[in-house]
């Protein structure tokens, strides 16, 4: 007698219970059919999704890292414009109030510790610092979810699928409690303890990885209790509008450099200082040209488009699923394409020499 592990029910209509990855003993034809034709593709596999999975499980690290990159890079930009705008007038320097506050546990909460023109406006928080640690929560959350997923498809032996049933239960649970107060609902994803005997080997545990992954993408992937709301397409959409927020802001602090370089570009330069200032003009016009042919919002909708079409295809594992690989390959371009830009940074900084 076999165990393959599927999610809990409950007894409310409607509402998906996530309580725990369980052991549900069952025989029938699919379980006669593995005996028989161990390793033929006649049983439902993880594999037939494998690479699907791997691409979705790329893209959305590439988003978290993207991320983290681009928020370093801000930094760096914001750095570079408040240096070219003091060193250009000679202007005398104030230095932010949050340089000299006693570091504490919420300082990452502070105004940013920069230096700015004194008699101007003090550096205050953006709208991307404000967002940041929940989109690196979210991100991260997301992160985590995809790269179990990879992991349970490919576990390659039983040890490897324990432990990756307990990383996808984790993952699970951790998208649940950050889908706003609908994912309450919902609970949490206990590990699975899964502890089988007589299975098959090769053909038992590719049902099981199969079992294991459409019960994580099903429970991520389905309504909660108000009907509408979907756990990943609400962690998805609010982590797309923190990217959002950090490409505006990386846009805002590069569009004010290009200016204040190519309004200082003139004769009385010296040939390298203007040919100098020039380049560092055309290195950030390319970056905020790859900003330009990205949208982050966008990114995250083909983020929800390529979980659905996986849910799709899990839950129907005969079908032609030529959409998914579609919708895959879609969300990996975008994700790919944003990475790059969030990332990029202008080669040459030059702020000073006339």
């Amino acid at each position: 007698m076999t165990a393959f592990p599927t999610l809990n029910t409950t007894s409310e209509p409607g509402v998906p219970a996530v309580g725990a990855i369980t052991r549900q003993y069952r025989r029938g034809p699919l379980q006669l059919c593995c005996a028989l034709l161990v390793g033929l593709a006649a049983c439902s596999s993880p594999y037939n999704f494998s690479r699907e999975v791997g691409a979705f499980g790329t893209g959305v690290a590439q988003l978290s890292d993207g991320f983290n990159s681009g928020y370093a890079a801000l930094a760096a930009d914001r750095a570079a414009l408040a240096q070219l705008q003091l060193t250009g007038n000679r202007a005398k320097v104030a230095i932010a109030k949050s340089c000299f506050a006693i570091p504490r546990q919420s300082s990452q909460n502070e105004v940013p510790c920069e230096l700015y023109r004194s008699g101007g406006s003090p550096p205050a928080r953006s709208e991307i610092e404000q967002a940041r640690n929940k989109t690196t929560v979210l991100l991260a959350a997301l992160k985590d979810y995809a790269q179990a997923l990879v992991a349970v498809t490919n576990a390659a032996d039983r040890a490897a699928y324990d432990a990756a049933v307990g990383q996808l239960a984790s993952a699970v649970g951790a998208i649940a409690s950050n889908a706003g107060p609908q994912g309450a609902a919902i609970g949490t994803v206990a590990p699975a303890a899964v502890n089988l005997t007589g299975w098959v080997v090769g053909a038992a545990l590719d049902q099981q990885r199969f079992d294991s992954l459409k019960a994580g993408v099903d429970a991520v992937g389905r309504p909660l209790p108000d009907g509408k709301t979907i756990a990943i397409d609400a962690v998805a959409r609010e982590a797309g509008a923190g990217l959002f927020a950090l490409a505006l802001a990386q846009r805002e602090v590069l569009v004010n450099e290009l200016n204040t370089l190519t309004h200082s570009l003139g004769p009385s330069l010296t040939d390298a200082a203007y040919r100098q200032r020039l380049n560092d003009a055309q290195a950030i016009a390319a970056v905020l040209d790859r900003l330009r042919l990205t949208d982050p919002t966008a990114t995250a909708n083909a983020l929800i488009n390529a979980h659905r079409a996986l849910v799709a295809a899990v839950d129907d594992p005969g079908r032609d699923y030529s959409s998914l690989v579609t919708a895959v390959n879609d969300f990996a371009d975008q994700a790919a394409a944003l990475h790059a830009a969030l990332s990029a940074t202008p080669t040459a900084k030059s702020t000073t020499g006339r």
